[in-house]
């Protein structure tokens, strides 16, 4: 009886020393299995704005609200900006040449880094796009100028309505406004005043002064004399 207990027993020590390597396998199976299904590893963002936590935190951004569209340091480019451009939030200067982060060409393709972020273009990539044509070359409105002249001419590259052309016909109206001035002022006063003075008194004192006078001097003298 007693050789058969111990049979029994080594026998289910056998089998849980089978089972082992399996269990350990499907535990360790099961770990790789949770970590290959997990979110991938993202910036965090925990107040939304499109800035990671991590770069707010090195510039001292509060993470409590959105700072995307602030402009801490009043250089023209806002913190989404400044994050795109690879400046700092905090100095208006990042590079100390003497150009606001705003108008610096961080990247060297004809175009700043505040209209290459209005653009949609990379501040810090010459030719986002890989085309082989620098940013600053590129139409991105599809106007017909490219975006570095449309930047020379105080035109927005992204709006096809703002070519510059707008500012010029607003002026050439202006001078249209002045000519019709002239034609009135000086038409209406030459006619009134030189007309009116001519026929109303030169009329006046010749037909009416003269016949009275002569006529009576001379006819009504001679009768109460004789």
């Amino acid at each position: 009886m007693t050789r058969m207990k111990l049979i029994a027993a080594g026998a289910l020590a056998l089998v849980a020393l089978l089972g082992l390597p399996g269990v350990a396998a499907a535990k360790k199976h099961g770990s790789k299995s949770h970590k290959h299904g997990a979110r991938p590893a993202t910036a965090r963002d925990r107040n939304h704005d499109g800035l990671p936590d991590k770069w707010e935190k090195k510039n001292h951004l509060s993470l409590k609200v959105n700072q995307a569209n602030r402009d801490q340091d009043k250089d023209g480019l806002n913190n989404k900006g400044e994050f795109e451009s690879g400046t700092n939030p905090r100095n208006p200067d990042t590079n100390g040449n003497g150009v606001n982060d705003a108008a610096d060409d961080a990247d060297g393709d004809g175009v700043d880094n505040l209209n290459e972020v209005d653009e949609g273009t990379d501040p810090t990539v010459s030719d986002t796009n890989a085309d082989g044509t620098p940013d600053g070359a590129e139409d991105s409105d599809g106007d017909g100028v490219t975006n570095g002249d449309e930047q020379s001419a105080g035109s927005d590259p992204a709006d096809a309505t703002d070519d510059g052309s707008g500012d010029v016909s607003g002026d050439t109206g202006d001078g249209s406004g002045s000519t019709g001035d002239t034609p009135g002022s000086g038409t209406g006063d030459g006619t009134g005043d030189t007309t009116g003075d001519t026929s109303g008194d030169n009329t006046g004192d010749t037909h009416g002064d003269t016949p009275p006078s002569g006529g009576g001097d001379h006819h009504g003298e001679p009768h109460g004399d004789g």
